[in-house]
C-alpha cells in the first residue's frame, strides 16, 4: 500500500480480523434462535392449561402427544371467524399450524377448528 507504513499496516489487519472474528461470532450464535421450521398437525385436543399457555394434541398420524405453546398471538378459528383460546374444548379435532424451534420447543401459530363442540 502506497503510503502506509508496516505498522499502520498490521494495525488495520489486525482490526479487520478481530472485526470478522466478532461478526462470525455474532451470526453463529444468532442462528439457533433464527432457524425454524413450520410444520402442521391434525389431530384431537387432550388438554388446553392457559395458565401454563399449553396445548397438548393427539397426533394419530404419528401416534404420537406434541405439546405446544400457545399465547395471545396465537389465532384461533372456526368457520372463518376468530375466536379466543378458551374456545378450544377437550377432544375437539383441530389442525395446528406451529413452529419446531431448535430445542424442542413447539410454538402454535393458529388453530383451526375442524370439529363442533361436544
Amino acid at each position: 500500500m502506497v503510503g502506509v507504513t508496516v505498522l499502520e499496516e498490521r494495525a488495520m489487519w489486525r482490526m479487520t480480523a478481530s472485526l470478522s472474528g466478532l461478526l462470525l461470532s455474532l451470526i453463529w450464535l444468532a442462528l439457533p434462535a433464527l432457524a425454524h421450521e413450520e410444520r402442521l398437525v391434525i389431530g384431537q385436543v387432550q388438554a388446553i392449561d392457559l395458565q401454563k399457555h399449553l396445548l397438548t394434541v393427539h397426533d394419530p398420524e404419528r401416534d404420537r402427544i406434541i405439546r405446544l405453546t400457545v399465547d395471545g398471538e396465537t389465532e384461533v378459528k372456526r368457520c372463518r371467524q376468530g375466536l379466543p383460546l378458551t374456545a378450544l374444548r377437550v377432544g375437539t379435532q383441530v389442525r395446528v399450524k406451529y413452529l419446531d424451534r431448535p430445542g424442542g420447543s413447539l410454538e402454535a401459530l393458529s388453530i383451526l377448528i375442524l370439529t363442533s363442540y361436544q
